[in-house]
């Protein structure tokens, strides 16, 4: 099992700054590669088959609170199956036992009724068809799941509830 990229310890990383000291400690030199485009960053590990995406302070931070507005915070990690993006597949556990390339009837056996679901139709900005995906809570993190073509899991991506923008 990865033991670097701990789902639960990552779960406690969410809304935390790129400056935080715990952020800092757990990725070492590593922060200094976030790929930082637009409003967004992201670092990725393909080899443990994990992505973690980073959003710009007005986007997680509430207003009063911004000190820099360019400051990264980390608002989601991917954890993806083989072969995904050239990703190799995330060897941790997943909450309630679910593994990649479950069912959509296994997926919701294990985590019970989403509270929100999509999916399935075709975006005419891209031009194909979006993927089958489900919203579970964690607390108070989003776990949001995508379903392969096959409808099986493929994209596992705990998430922090973002700020409305005004």
């Amino acid at each position: 099992m990865n033991t670097r990229f701990n789902f639960e310890q990552l779960i406690s990383l969410l809304g935390r700054s790129e400056n935080d000291p715990v952020v800092r400690n757990f990725f070492g030199h590593e922060i200094s590669n976030i790929d930082h485009d637009e409003y967004y960053g992201s670092l990725e590990f393909k080899p443990e088959g994990v992505g973690i995406v980073f959003k710009e302070a007005p986007w997680v931070v509430p207003s009063e609170k911004i000190t820099d507005p360019k400051e990264l915070y980390v608002v989601a990690f991917h954890f993806y199956c083989e072969g995904l993006e050239g990703f190799t597949e995330y060897s941790g556990q997943l909450p309630n036992g679910v593994r990649f390339g479950d069912s959509e009837a296994e997926l919701l056996f294990k985590m019970g009724e989403p509270v929100k679901k999509g999916g399935g139709n075709i975006s005419p900005v891209l031009k194909k068809t979006i993927p089958y995906w489900f919203w579970f809570m964690l607390g108070d993190v989003i776990l949001h799941i995508r379903l392969d073509p096959e409808g099986r899991v493929d994209l596992v991506t705990p998430q922090k509830r973002e700020i409305k923008l005004v």
